[in-house]
């Protein structure tokens, strides 16, 4: 056998394991049009279940939300609980800091603050950078 025959018979086996699953039976349009029916019903199918999950998505964004909202109400509630029983204490403390402060740096350090709370979100709008 000479090199060119085992290259044919080489090739010829890789051809028969290729269409090996080809399906010549007889009825094959008929099925070939059941598959292509069955992929034109697909699109339906998908649109269904992604508005299926885009639901599921919103329900369990909805309850994150309100828990998110309780959980900062809970938050605001024991802040506002801790700062009533420390007002005495707090007020202290702040005339200490008021009458040993320029009121130039309080009023700078505030401005500071507000600035810095609103930089970002000015950011966000557009035309900022």
């Amino acid at each position: 056998m000479s090199g060119d025959e085992s290259r044919v018979t080489d090739i010829e086996g890789r051809l028969r394991r290729l269409m090996s699953g080809l399906d010549a039976r007889p009825g094959f349009e008929s099925r070939v049009q059941v598959r292509i029916a069955a992929l034109a019903a697909l699109p339906t199918d998908l649109r269904a279940q992604l508005e299926a999950r885009r639901q599921a998505a919103r329900r369990r964004l909805r309850r994150e939300a309100w828990a998110n909202g309780v959980t900062i109400a809970g938050v605001g509630a024991a802040a506002a609980v801790l700062v009533w029983r420390f007002v005495p204490e707090i007020e202290q403390a702040a005339g200490r800091v008021m009458a040993a402060t320029d009121p130039m740096v309080i009023g700078a350090a505030t401005l500071a603050a507000v600035a810095a709370a609103v930089l970002p979100l000015l950011r966000r709008l557009p035309g900022w950078s």
